[in-house]
């Protein structure tokens, strides 16, 4: 969960079934061997391809990033318009996003009809064809495959739903909790436990700034920067000009030890208030992909368990790349939004219209984010909008953080 997908969870949250125009995420169950199916990574968020089937019968196949921090399905107005989906309920306007109730359609992964449970759904009339700057044109949460054993193989690459007893999963099992279908799992930082939102939806791991802020302080050797760069920078206005990272020391998970972790700051009160209340437990922050990708993690649902397969010992990634920070421009395309030291020729306020002749105005974001990173040293070539003039810039790719 990160950006706007808080406001989506928080409308979920007060939205029943009703009246539907399809019946409300209940599906005969279908007692089979577990399925595989592959699972696309951008920017260490997984993503897998599904079949819809909306009430006008239509099928549609659609691409959708599953997270476990997710409050309801959402989708976007152009993949609803072709399931022949209709409002049946109040909308919600906030920050410049429309979410719509609408019916469930029938879900269909790998050619199994999946049971959801206690789903409801909403239309993003504020997306025309794709969520939130990505490819995908739905978000599956975690929280409404309660009845199935779900496995996120990132090193594979691979998504696997299994019947409670049909699988076996890999790996440690680690201190859990899901609570109203959120997992919740306990690391230590700096030999002192914390409890965190399992977020396959997150790209980067997120923490309170009152927990951040606290750690700056304690840690003065831990590196850090102002504001949000590469995967941490998740478009969310104005405010996130008002974050900073840190790159934790060391994140102790169990028997698993992740070395020199990211972690972006949000505000205080978001976790140890909202998420807490909702999740039941004390949470701090969520570990997001930048972690996760590390390892095949299992979330056994019905058992209210968690497992991680993977090295005892990882590294969290450098993040080199062109030192800007970027927001949706008001026409489409990306802004700067902020530059870091060392970056030249570049400003605030400035639209970026290529990188190395590549037109990413239409781009996801994680293309954008793949183009302007790459070795230290390297040169990209950036065309930008400045006023009426534009102007290309010879940007070079540096240790961000």
């Amino acid at each position: 969960m990160q950006g706007r997908d808080w406001t989506a969870f928080l409308a979920a949250a007060c939205i029943c079934c009703g009246p539907t125009l399809w019946p409300c995420a209940t599906y005969a169950k279908d007692a089979s061997a577990p399925l595989t199916v592959p699972m696309q990574l951008e920017l260490d968020r997984p993503y897998i391809d599904v079949m819809l089937t909306g009430p006008n019968g239509h099928q549609v196949k659609a691409h959708a990033y599953v997270d476990t921090g997710g409050g309801a399905l959402i989708f976007s107005a152009g993949l609803a318009k072709s399931l022949g989906l209709k409002a049946n309920g109040k909308s919600l306007h906030e920050e410049g996003q429309t979410l719509i109730p609408t019916a469930t359609p029938a879900l269909d992964i790998g050619g199994r009809q999946i049971e959801l449970v206690d789903a409801h759904a909403l239309i993003d009339a504020s997306e025309p064809r794709t969520l939130g700057r990505t490819d995908a044109e739905m978000m599956l949460p975690g929280r409404f495959l309660l009845r199935y054993v779900v496995t996120f193989d990132y090193p594979a690459r691979a998504f696997t739903l299994a019947d409670p007893g049909a699988l076996k999963p890999d790996g440690t099992p680690v201190k859990a909790a899901i609570s109203g279908g959120m997992p919740v799992v306990w690391a230590s930082v700096a030999g002192k436990p914390y409890g965190f939102l399992l977020d396959t939806g997150g790209q980067y791991c997120m923490i309170s700034s009152a927990n951040l802020g606290a750690w700056r302080k304690q840690h003065p050797a831990w590196p850090q920067v102002e504001r949000a760069y590469g995967a941490a920078n998740m478009q969310m206005g104005p405010s996130e000009t008002k974050l900073h990272m840190l790159r934790i020391a060391a994140l102790q998970w169990g028997p698993f030890r992740i070395e020199d972790v990211g972690a972006v700051s949000r505000g205080a009160g978001n976790y140890e208030h909202g998420m807490s209340g909702i999740v039941g437990t004390p949470v701090i922050g969520s570990i997001g992909g930048n972690v996760l990708h590390h390892f095949k993690v299992t979330v056994d649902y019905p058992a209210h368990a968690i497992y991680l397969d993977g090295p005892a010992v990882v590294h969290d990634s450098p993040l080199d790349m062109v030192g800007i920070m970027l927001e949706p421009a008001v026409h489409g395309g990306y802004e700067i939004a902020s530059v870091a030291h060392g970056a030249k020729d570049i400003q605030i306020g400035d639209e970026l219209l290529e990188v190395d002749g590549r037109d990413i105005s239409q781009a996801p974001f994680s293309t954008v984010v793949k183009l302007l990173s790459g070795s230290p040293g390297t040169s990209r070539t950036l065309l930008l909008q400045r006023g009426h003039t534009r102007l290309t810039v010879h940007a070079m790719v540096q240790p961000v953080f």
